[in-house]
């Protein structure tokens, strides 16, 4: 067994391979938040600025920015020109009604 993962592992530096284990948990933290906040159900109709979604949810913008502008760097949410951000099929799943 030791010898596959020596293997597999040989491909990518063990920094990089490192750092991407650690990206995966902080994209799985930011994706608990956001859906714990209902923030795709907040987006469905339409985009909105991370001011008014942390209005909405009572939670600090400038945290809150963070948060969805890291999602977003990775597809779940898109921010446009005037920094509002709106669903992705990704973020739909979050939806509540996604599952119906």
């Amino acid at each position: 067994m030791n010898e596959h993962h020596q293997t597999a592992s040989a491909d990518i530096p063990p920094s990089v391979a490192m750092l991407r284990m650690i990206s995966g948990f902080r994209v799985s933290r930011a994706i608990y938040v956001a859906a714990k906040l209902g923030i795709a159900d907040l987006l469905k109709d339409g985009p909105k600025s991370s001011e008014e979604l942390a209005r909405l949810t009572s939670t600090h913008p400038p945290s809150l920015y963070r948060v969805i502008r890291a999602l977003a760097s990775v597809g779940v949410f898109a921010e446009d020109e005037q920094e509002r951000f709106t669903l992705t099929p990704i973020a739909g799943t979050l939806r509540n009604d996604a599952l119906t």
